[in-house]
């Protein structure tokens, strides 16, 4: 036989033998079956489009569908849109989740779909935030919404309602349209448009274009008989577009208790009389050292000098905050002073001793973090108060680790280079890092002083992990094209994305780190996209409104919020020197307390109210108009096929979110569960929890 012949007959045996084989790593098609609760509603969005004649108005009809599932979030377009609709659908629907809690509505249990359509090509950007905001709101809360109301505006993550472009043209679209309002962001009343002028001077023509100021609402007024409306924040869209608002509620009661105030307070005192001893040590040592004057532009000395001069500062400062009940501001003002006292201690050493000394602290200082990681890593969480705790040591863990891994890099450069910057730098962070270390025992020991409260374990804390840091992940995407496209300032979203880097590695190992680090790139990338037109007093304040309601509504609950009322204290004290570093901490606290407040259930009475339709200088009856479909369906998806069964709308509230619960669950009962009332007064509550609360705290 040929060799040819002989090996085509070989390949050909392989090529039998390698299909009877089953394929390796073959995914199977599941089929399976479940009741779907859902609801839907269509709401228009103007947009501007890109003509041969320049822009023009048009109208987008936003499909949004809401049914039981675990927080996802989808959007079709048609014709495409830009990726920036992506990130404006999911924070739209996270504003949406912040205000529905306050009625008990947990709207991770549900997924949301957005099919935008459009008859032409819009220009993209993030104006129909608002729309698609108010619309996730009336889905979750079963509201009716008004044909009459067109909107634009971006949305915000405090629910203001942000700055957008083609104002004008929008407006004339939504009057063609018939609607009674249009709203727009508040302050963008008066817009500029670019007129041309021609003129003739002697022989020649001369054209001129100028800016000129128009008047929104009396142009479009005058034109079309449509009613202009500013709209400052998402609770004006609702009023016009629903009826219903959310009270703007302000706690009256003091950030700080008498509880907090007597654990931190003692604390505070403690960390301020450790700073005190250091620092005197600090200045014995420098007072004693040999220390080089090098020369006008580097001179160790003078350096050493004024870290021990911060030192001091650092610790006055303290004794002032800890004077005006500032405790935690006080806490960190002590750290400060420690970290400084001590690298003042370490470079004199240094300079007493010669390099060797560097590897005998960097041996000691190592042991202190390692022995940290170890704490922090294996303390148990058993509830919120722990979870506060032990995830705060875990970062502070952590981030000792990262300075001592920079202390070596500043070392090596120092050996290579002998300069005095390297030098100095990696004395700081290895000081950084022992003082770091130091406060994971603090944050650990806290954890006693407060009573415990709800019921964690390891999975729920890493299935929280997962689902803030991919919220993170969508919100920095988003503040990051927001950012790109408008040239503002990349402080906070560089920030975020640092932040974000973090919690990613440690999702596995320290998760409860990773939680609240997400948190806190969340609050950064949302103050990235609020400071896009500036950080002002009003933006400040309202942070800071809904951070303290936050915290009350989370004490209202059954649980001390220690690391959220520590981080407003930070920020309050914070307003004068950074706008922006205080909004970030109070935005940062407010997120806290809503992790804590659903953590352990809400318990608390709906917030929203019904205040009616507004009418339009007494013409029309607010033109109600129900497209909203609410129905419950069985789907078997069996050989392709399907079969879908329709039922009629829930007669209450409380009714279709128990049935959205059974459907996500597959258990459906045709009993519905009653909510639990309380022997005494009749109150009822949408929780077992809250009305325990209660029970303690009215009729104890």
């Amino acid at each position: 036989m040929p060799f040819m012949t002989r090996k085509i007959l070989k390949i050909l045996c392989l090529m039998v033998v390698f299909s009877l084989i089953p394929v390796a790593g073959a995914m199977p098609v599941n089929e399976w079956s479940r009741e779907v609760y859902f609801r839907n509603v269509t709401i228009l969005a103007p947009a501007v489009a890109e003509t041969g004649n320049g822009y023009v108005g048009v109208l987008t009809h936003i499909n949004a569908t809401m049914q039981n599932g675990s927080g996802n979030v989808y959007v079709v377009t048609s014709p495409l849109t830009q990726v920036d609709m992506q990130g404006s659908a999911h924070l739209a629907v996270d504003v949406a989740s912040q205000l529905v809690a306050r009625d008990g509505i947990d709207a991770s249990r549900y997924d949301f779909s957005f099919v935008v359509n459009a008859d032409s090509p819009v220009v993209g950007g993030p104006s129909a935030g608002a729309v698609m905001t108010t619309a996730a709101i009336a889905l979750l809360e079963g509201w009716n919404i008004s044909d009459d109301v067109i909107m634009t505006g971006m949305i915000n993550p405090d629910g203001s309602i942000g700055p957008v472009g083609g104002i004008l043209e929008k407006g004339e679209a939504a009057a063609q349209a018939g609607a009674k309002f249009f709203l727009i962001p508040k302050g963008q009343g008066i817009v500029y448009q670019t007129m041309t002028e021609t003129k003739k001077i002697g022989g020649f023509t001369q054209i001129v274009q100028k800016r000129v100021p128009v008047n929104v609402s009396d142009y479009l007024g005058s034109k079309y008989g449509i009613t202009v409306v500013e709209a400052e924040d998402i609770n004006d869209a609702l009023y016009y577009f629903t009826g219903h608002t959310f009270p703007e509620e302000k706690s009256s009661q003091p950030i700080t208790t008498e509880d907090y105030e007597s654990i931190m307070g003692p604390l505070s005192m403690q960390l301020i009389d450790e700073a005190n001893d250091s620092y005197l040590r600090a200045e014995a040592t420098f007072r004693n050292a040999s220390l080089p004057t090098g020369f006008w532009y580097d001179n160790p000395k003078a350096k050493v000098e004024g870290s021990l001069s911060n030192a001091l500062d650092a610790l006055k400062n303290s004794r002032l905050a800890y004077s005006n009940y500032y405790y935690y501001f006080s806490i960190s003002k002590s750290f400060q002073s420690l970290i400084n006292s001590r690298f003042v201690t370490y470079i004199c050493n240094y300079y007493n001793e010669g390099d060797d000394y560097y590897d005998t602290v960097y041996q000691n200082v190592s042991e202190m973090v390692d022995n940290a990681l170890g704490k922090a890593g294996d303390a148990e969480i058993n509830g919120m108060i722990t979870l506060q705790c032990v995830g705060t040591a875990q970062m502070r863990a952590l981030d000792a680790r990262q300075s001592l891994n920079s202390s070596i890099q500043y070392w090596n450069s120092f050996l290579k280079w002998h300069d005095t910057d390297s030098l100095f730098s990696s004395f700081y962070q290895m000081a950084y890092a022992a003082e770091r270390s130091g406060t994971v025992d603090w944050w650990l020991s806290l954890s006693n002083q407060f009573n415990e409260t709800g019921s964690v374990n390891q999975s729920w804390i890493k299935e929280a992990a997962s689902k803030y840091y991919d919220y993170a992940s969508q919100i920095n995407a988003y503040a990051s094209i927001l950012i790109s496209e408008s040239g503002a300032s990349e402080t906070f979203i560089n920030a975020a994305q640092n932040l974000l880097s973090k919690a990613g590695d440690e999702m596995d190992r320290y998760p409860a780190a990773s939680l609240f680090n997400s948190l806190e790139s969340t609050a950064n990338a949302n103050i990235a996209i609020e400071a896009i037109d500036g950080v002002d007093a009003e933006k400040v304040g309202r942070a800071s409104e809904m951070a303290s309601y936050s915290i009350q509504e989370t004490r209202d609950e059954g649980t001390e919020p220690v690391l959220a009322v520590s981080y407003y204290e930070f920020g309050r004290s914070m307003e004068n020197q950074s706008s922006g570093d205080a909004m970030t901490y109070y935005k940062y606290s407010y997120m806290i307390s809503n992790l804590l407040r659903l953590g352990v259930g809400y318990g608390g009475t709906p917030s929203s109210s019904y205040v009616g339709l507004p009418t339009s200088g007494g013409t029309g009856n607010g033109g109600v108009n129900i497209i909203t479909a609410v129905g419950l369906f069985a789907v078997g998806a069996v050989l392709g096929g399907a079969t879908t069964m329709v039922y009629e709308s829930r007669k209450r509230k409380e009714e279709e979110i128990y049935g959205g619960e059974n459907a996500s669950t597959g258990n459906s009962t045709d009993e519905t569960e009653m909510p639990f009332e309380c022997p005494v007064c009749g109150k009822t509550f949408s929780s077992e929890r809250g009305l325990n609360t209660h029970m303690g705290k009215v009729h104890k």
